[in-house]
């Protein structure tokens, strides 16, 4: 008699996202003129925000999020050769609604600008991606933060793969807003 011992797994990610915000009204002109560059060339060369002049670094702030399971299925749906989804998380979004992050959530509560994601790597088990939001693209009080797969320019479009609430991320026309996401994918 065979006798087979089960284990009980769970695999899940986790999100740690980090927000930091930097001051640029004390560059000098060639450090703005620099920048300005970069901002025409990002079009072409996402990855070239790396050398962005970022200035003082006034606030961060570092939470967890929801790990949604839109994104999950988009990814799921990719391991078996589905190719309707690219896997790729490959838009930020920011969102001024009020209310709670949920793995069901499908959009945020209310989107109103979007990003494409300034880089990613990965490093075994852990997923790595940086948002980038410029002094001058957007401004405004941003209380939920988001990612998407295969999103375009258009709002709430894409496979919500992670989202935050209740956050109170204020961003102004000399702040450029840089977002760390680390996805560490774990079974237990």
């Amino acid at each position: 008699m065979i006798i087979k011992k089960h284990t009980k797994e769970n695999a899940h990610a986790v999100g740690d996202i980090t927000a930091k915000f930097y001051d640029q009204s004390r560059l000098n002109k060639r450090e703005i003129a620099f920048n300005k560059i970069l901002r025409n060339l990002r079009p072409l060369f996402p990855s070239i925000m790396k050398y962005y002049i970022l200035g003082d670094l006034v606030q961060e702030n570092r939470r967890f999020n929801v790990i949604c399971r839109t994104g999950f299925n988009a990814l799921i749906k990719r391991l078996v050769g589905d190719t309707t989804y690219t896997g790729y998380i490959n838009k930020a979004l920011l969102g001024d609604g009020s209310g709670s992050a949920s793995d069901g959530d499908t959009t945020l509560i209310n989107e109103v600008y979007r990003n494409d994601m300034a880089s990613g790597t990965d490093d075994e088990n852990v997923v790595l991606l940086t948002a980038f939001f410029t002094e001058t693209e957007c401004a405004g009080t941003f209380t939920e933060f988001g990612n998407v797969i295969d999103g375009n320019e258009n709002l709430d479009t894409g496979s919500l793969w992670s989202h935050i609430t209740g956050i109170n991320w204020v961003k102004d026309n000399n702040t450029v807003l840089v977002i760390s996401q680390k996805y560490t994918f774990v079974s237990v």
